[in-house]
C-alpha cells in the first residue's frame, strides 16, 4: 500500500511537472503569436502608410504637366517654361526627389522589404528623372524661343519705324499734290503787287487782266483740297481769273459774303495757283 501511494505521488508530480512546461509553452507560444501578430498589423500599417505616400507622390508628379515629348507649340507652353514657370516646375521637382529619398531611406531601414514598394519607388525615380529631363529641354527651347522673340521684336520695330516713315512721306507727297496756293485782293491791289496786269484792248480799252506768274510766295496762302473745299471771301463781288476748270468749282453767296466751293479737287488742282480777284 505504501509502495503504491509513493508511485502515485511519483505521478501525480510528474503530471505536474508535465502541466506546468505544457502551461509555459503554451503561454510562450501565445506571447509571440501576440508579437507577431503585433508585428504583422504594424507591417501592415507601414505598408499602408508607404503606398499612400507612394501614392501622394505620384499624383504630384503627374501635376507637373510637362511631358518628355511635349513641344512648344503654344503660349500656355511657354509660359509654363517661363522663368518663373520653370523655376515653380524644378522647385516641386526637388520637393519631390527629397520626399523619394526619404521614403527609399525608410524602406532601406525597414525589417520588412516588399519587392513591390522598391519597384514603385523605382518608377518614381524614373518618372521624376523624365520631368526633369523635360523642363531641362523645354527650358532650352524657352531660351531660343526668347532669342527669336527678341529678333522679331526688334526686326518689327524696325518695320514699324520703316512703315511710319513711309506713311510721313506718303502724307505729305499727298499734301504736296493736294495743295494749291491762292491770293484774293482788289484789282488795284493786285495789279500794285505784281499778281495781275492788264494786257490786250486798243487805246487803253477792252483790257483784261491775266496773271503774271511772278508772285511773292509771302502771298500765297495755302489750301490742302483734300481736306478744305471752301474758301472765304470778304466781298460781295468777285471772279477767278487764272485757268481753273469752270465746271470744278462755283462761287456763292452765304452769309452777306462770298464762298468759293471746290467741287471737282482734282480737276481744279490741275492749277496750282489761284488769284480771286475782288470788287
Amino acid at each position: 500500500m505504501r509502495r503504491a501511494t509513493i508511485l502515485l505521488s511519483i505521478l501525480t508530480a510528474a503530471l505536474f511537472v508535465a502541466c506546468l512546461s505544457l502551461y509555459v509553452q503554451t503561454r510562450r507560444d501565445a506571447d509571440a503569436m501576440t508579437a507577431l501578430r503585433q508585428s504583422e498589423r504594424g507591417a501592415r500599417a507601414s505598408y499602408d502608410r508607404t503606398v499612400q505616400e507612394i501614392s501622394a507622390i505620384q499624383d504630384s508628379l503627374n501635376a507637373i504637366a510637362v511631358d518628355a515629348t511635349q513641344s512648344l507649340t503654344n503660349l500656355g507652353a511657354e509660359r509654363r517654361l517661363s522663368p518663373t514657370g520653370a523655376s515653380e516646375t524644378l522647385a516641386r521637382i526637388a520637393g519631390l526627389r527629397t520626399r523619394i529619398q526619404s521614403l527609399e531611406s525608410r524602406l532601406q531601414q525597414s525589417d520588412v522589404r516588399i519587392a513591390s514598394l522598391d519597384r514603385m519607388v523605382k518608377q518614381l525615380k524614373q518618372g521624376l528623372a523624365e520631368k526633369e529631363q523635360a523642363v531641362a529641354r523645354l527650358g532650352g527651347q524657352v531660351d531660343s524661343l526668347r532669342i527669336n522673340v527678341t529678333d522679331l521684336t526688334a526686326s518689327v520695330e524696325e518695320g514699324h519705324t520703316m512703315i511710319a516713315a513711309q506713311s510721313d512721306t506718303l502724307a505729305q507727297t499727298r499734301r504736296e499734290l493736294g495743295t494749291i496756293y491762292y491770293v484774293i485782293g482788289s484789282q488795284k491791289d493786285l495789279v500794285k503787287g505784281g499778281v495781275v496786269a492788264a494786257r490786250g484792248g486798243v487805246l487803253g480799252l477792252g483790257k483784261t487782266l491775266r496773271p503774271t506768274g511772278n508772285v511773292d510766295p509771302a502771298t500765297l496762302h495755302p489750301v490742302d483740297t483734300d481736306e478744305q473745299t471752301v474758301i472765304p471771301i470778304a466781298a460781295t463781288k468777285a471772279r477767278v481769273i487764272t485757268a481753273q476748270s469752270p465746271a470744278s468749282y462755283s462761287i456763292e453767296p452765304v452769309n452777306g459774303q462770298l464762298e468759293l466751293h471746290i467741287l471737282d479737287p482734282h480737276e481744279f488742282r490741275k492749277v496750282r495757283h489761284l488769284v480771286i480777284v475782288t470788287a
